[in-house]
């Protein structure tokens, strides 16, 4: 078991013997400070001790102090944490086996070492009894803790947005999607696959779809209207967000055929022709991060186009990507035109942990080295994060400066970056993980239906992305060192994108194409 132990000056010795001990009887502790008797604010790592748990770092955590009143206040100020005080084994006992507590506080000026051992052994040994009566107090518990709380409006606090990586005509209609717009839900991204699964299921679409058929239209430009159709009435919901944060949020996402990935003229000549068919100031045109998409993409910026630049994997091709937004802004500037354009820079996180890890569980298989076993095994799930937080910390560098002062004076506004596929994928790690560990100023997170609810119902803000940029700057610099090529991996997760969107496109036209068969009378079928 993982247990992660803090203190502050008053419990710091009590802390180095329960650690020591702790080790011996083969408990894996986690240190989180404070590390000498020097004055410190026992909130600091009271709120350490239960992040740790929160995060999955550990599966239990003690905090202790002079009289652990402070210790187990602190820590149950934050979401899904049951901090409890315990001076004797009875307590402790039944604060795991009736509340499942899950941060022990203890006064180190009230117990002595023997009796502070017993206590910790007694709560860490002790189960929670799963009886239905506790169950169900608990998850009154729990709703207590979620009621009166707003997750996405206490993100927007810290300057990150969340947009929903979902739309279709249902949810459009029946005022779901405005509901989530009253929960905080400043955005839209959508896909093809997205449309795919939702066109193909009939029902709302039905009419347009005979409609289109009958005006002699192919599937794939009957597929076409519909996603614009849709576009717009999403613009037309998010209208007042828009129009509240003065052009920073409210936006929805069309994008290109997954065919003109490679082909920068093409791409331009498609994304003036959709800007000016779905004629909404809040649409973006996704544009993908190749190197035809990025020369497109600083045209469609001189052209005063919104666009979401998407697929972006490796951190130098961000940087290219936000050196392109500039170099458009200055075009545009110099030609006259407005600097009244946002822009998003879509970064995928989760499928560099899925491809990452994959490899790295391939060469624990044949490595017998115990210290690169560890060195292998710790990098397991750090890489997505790591790679993310070092991008933010380029872009700080490219939007800032004299020259980017000069175009923010004419009305310029960075382009910001998007998290993007931060469902997680792998089952062992916090399905919330890729969005508590991304919030940072002037960012976005688009997030899956899934790991939406579950953010809701349990995620806990905090400024993270600022947080160990230098650690995420090793993380990367030493895959090379672990056997990974970094640009190799990045390099392959953008080309299968490219695919994974080209094949859930034919699979959008193919469906459409299905239901146009279904829809037509029976005597004019075959």
């Amino acid at each position: 078991m993982r247990v992660a132990i803090g203190s502050d000056h008053a419990g710091y010795d009590l802390k180095a013997e329960l650690s020591e001990r702790m080790t011996k009887a083969g408990y894996q502790v986690v240190d989180v400070g404070t590390h000498s008797t020097a004055a410190v604010d026992y909130p600091d790592f009271a709120f350490k001790v239960g992040l740790a748990v929160i995060q999955g770092r550990a599966e239990r955590g003690i905090m202790l102090g002079g009289s652990g009143q402070g210790e187990q206040i602190a820590p149950n100020k934050l979401p899904g944490i049951r901090a409890t005080l315990c001076h004797e084994t009875y307590t402790a006992r039944m604060s795991r086996e009736h509340n499942d507590a899950n941060v022990l506080a203890m006064g180190a000026r009230v117990v002595g070492i023997e009796l502070a051992w017993d206590i910790v052994r007694t709560w860490l040994d002790t189960p929670f009894s799963g009886d239905e009566r506790h169950k169900q107090r608990l998850a009154k518990v729990a709703a207590f803790d979620r009621k009166g709380r707003f997750p996405l409006f206490e993100l927007a606090q810290v300057s990150q947005s969340i947009w929903y990586d979902n739309i279709h005509r249902g949810m459009l209609q029946n005022g779901e999607f405005r509901a989530l717009v009253k929960q905080g839900v400043l955005g839209v991204t959508s896909n093809p696959s997205i449309f795919e699964k939702a066109i193909g299921g009939g029902g709302p679409y039905d009419a347009d779809l005979r409609a289109f058929s009958a005006a002699g239209l192919n599937a794939e430009q009957v597929g076409e209207r519909l996603m614009i159709a849709d576009i717009q009435a999403a613009c037309d919901q998010l209208a007042p967000v828009y129009d509240l944060t003065e052009g920073r949020d409210g936006f929805v996402s069309l994008e290109l055929p997954p065919a003109l990935s490679y082909d920068a003229p093409g791409s331009v000549a498609k994304a003036k022709e959709l800007w000016a068919a779905v004629d909404r100031r809040n649409v973006m045109i996704k544009v993908p991060g190749t190197p035809e998409g990025t020369r497109a993409f600083e045209e469609l910026t001189a052209a005063g186009i919104n666009v979401n630049v998407t697929l972006l994997f490796a951190v130098s091709v961000y940087e290219a990507v936000a050196n392109a937004y500039v170099r458009g802004l200055e075009r545009r500037a110099a030609a006259g035109g407005s600097l009244d354009i946002a822009s998003v820079a879509s970064f995928f996180v989760s499928r560099i942990d899925t491809l990452a890890d994959s490899l790295l569980e391939e060469r624990l298989k044949s490595e017998t080295a115990a210290s690169k076993r560890d060195l292998l095994t710790a990098a397991l799930g750090k890489v997505a994060i790591a790679n993310a937080k070092v991008a933010y910390a380029r872009g700080g560098g490219i939007f800032s400066g004299p020259d980017w002062a000069a175009l923010v004076a004419k009305g310029a506004r960075p382009q910001r970056l998007l998290w993007a596929s931060t469902g997680a994928k792998n089952p062992a790690y916090r399905d919330v993980v890729y969005v508590e560990e991304l919030i940072g100023p002037d960012t976005v997170n688009t997030l899956p239906d899934a790991t939406l609810q579950a953010y809701l119902d349990h995620g806990f803000a905090r400024p993270s992305l600022q947080e160990g940029v230098a650690e995420a700057e090793a993380v990367i610099a030493g895959l090379g060192a672990l056997g990974l090529d970094y640009d190799a991996l990045t390099g392959k997760l953008l080309a299968d994108g490219v695919k994974l969107f080209a094949d859930a496109y034919d699979g959008m036209v193919k469906s459409i194409a299905a239901r146009q068969q279904a829809l037509q009378p029976a005597a004019t079928r075959g």
